[in-house]
């Protein structure tokens, strides 16, 4: 590929994934209840679309010298000032069971489990009681905020920075900071852009932050990817079980992940990875828990779709004639399957979820069609990162309830994309191949 066209196609896949970056934070539902998820799921999508271009059309680089300090030196200021942000917005706004069940559910398993008493209890908040819908990994870091008496609030923080760090050390990123100032002009946009949606979506949506968690999975998904580029076969295990016990949404992507381990690292990577996923999953969820409640995966299921029914409808609150507050705040189908289905919620909740397991499903076949027939000439980074982000784009779309929270895991992806693709095209060897 030209250096013109890669240029070109970067500031294509930088334009798409800075409207992302606005449509979860300062232009949220800014173009109206129905143009709004549209933006976003083009703008979500382009970002794929390029990425899956790269994987055809990008040669491979490999990593030949540490990531310079210089890089640390630039991401370690921008990201020491979203953490103290980030503290400064919920530190003004202490936990309450009555704005939301989300750390109920969290800090109560984990209090629990502390005395030595069994997590999945009813959990009981002012005014209602409900069963726990968190798998292990969504509340087990908050052992440590509830053992050493901290604000919960700084583990999804720390994590997705401490993770993003990692990812930049260990993905094999080649930034090039000398030829021509490229590099260092490219650098300071990537670390800006990497910041600012996490930024963005704090100063925009602080009530939505200081009640969620979901920082915490999208570290997780971050070490997810990070394992899956470099192939060692413990590290995907862990990674797996910790991915499929905290935001399960990777499991229809199974297939393709499945398929795209063993062609990359071969059969012992596969199986021992695998195992060791099994091993996981069963040493903190089903040996643990479901033993004693073989029917708790089930219950935790059954809460999101009777969630979602409630969410459909109008709170009381809202003014008579609008619509249901979190299906309306500019993200995911639902909006336009609900009116469709204003005869019956139920039904069209049945409905988005068989279109979200069919749809996701297609997605993670012409994964695996693409990939095969592209092989002999495959970037197999680029692949991964965009069948992940293209996979995440649909199955996000098509949620049940759309929460803006949720978002930041598929846009933290499009962070990834955008490292790794500055990395790429700015590298030492890339440049090399241009003079």
């Amino acid at each position: 590929m030209s250096s013109h066209r890669k240029y070109f196609l970067l500031g294509v896949m930088t334009s798409f994934a800075l409207l992302e970056f606005l449509m979860l934070s300062y232009l949220q539902s800014y173009f109206g209840i129905y143009f709004s998820p549209i933006i976003f799921f083009i703008s979500s999508l382009g970002v794929s679309v390029v990425a899956l271009y790269f994987s055809v059309n990008l040669s491979e680089v490999k990593k030949t010298t540490p990531t310079s300090k210089s890089v640390y030196y630039l991401f370690l200021p921008l990201l020491f000032v979203l953490l103290y942000f980030g503290y400064s917005v919920f530190s003004k706004q202490p936990i309450d069971y009555n704005d939301s069940d989300i750390f109920a559910q969290v800090i109560s398993p984990s209090e629990w489990l502390l005395k030595g008493e069994y997590p999945y209890q009813t959990v009981v908040l002012p005014s209602y009681s409900m069963h726990n819908t968190y798998l292990p990994m969504q509340w087990f870091p908050f052992l440590l905020s509830v053992g050493f008496g901290f604000d919960a609030r700084w583990i999804p923080l720390l994590a997705w920075v401490v993770t993003l760090l990692l990812f930049i050390k260990y993905s094999g990123l080649q930034f090039n900071l000398t030829k021509e100032g490229r590099g260092k002009v490219a650098i300071v946009v990537i670390a800006f852009l990497s910041v600012f949606v996490i930024f963005g979506f704090i100063d925009l949506n602080s009530f939505d932050y200081c009640v969620s968690l979901e920082l915490l999975p999208a570290a997780y998904y971050i070490l997810f990817t990070l394992a899956l580029l470099r192939g060692s076969w413990w590290a995907i295990g862990i990674t797996s079980g910790i991915c499929l016990m905290s935001r399960f949404s990777i499991i229809l992507l199974a297939p393709f992940l499945i398929w795209y381990v063993w062609k990359r690292f071969g059969w012992n990577v596969l199986w021992k990875s695998g195992a060791t996923t099994v091993v996981f999953i069963m040493a903190i969820f089903v040996l643990p828990f479901m033993t004693k409640d073989p029917q708790l995966p089930y219950k935790i299921l059954g809460n999101y779709d009777s969630g979602a029914v409630g969410e459909w409808r109008v709170h009381d609150w809202q003014e008579p004639g609008t619509e249901p507050y979190q299906i309306a705040r500019g993200m995911g189908a639902a909006i336009f399957v609900k009116k469709l289905y204003e005869y019956d919620i139920k039904d069209g909740v049945h409905h988005l979820k068989q279109a979200e397991i069919v749809l996701s499903l297609l997605v993670t076949l012409f994964l695996i069609y693409f990939s095969h027939r592209n092989y002999s000439f495959l970037n197999r980074d680029w692949v991964l990162l965009g069948g992940l982000k293209l996979y995440l784009t649909i199955f996000y779309t098509l949620v049940l309830i759309p929460y803006p929270y949720l978002f930041l895991l598929p846009v933290t992806v499009t962070v990834l994309l955008l490292l790794k693709a500055y990395a790429d095209i700015f590298s030492v060897a890339s440049l090399a191949k241009e003079a």
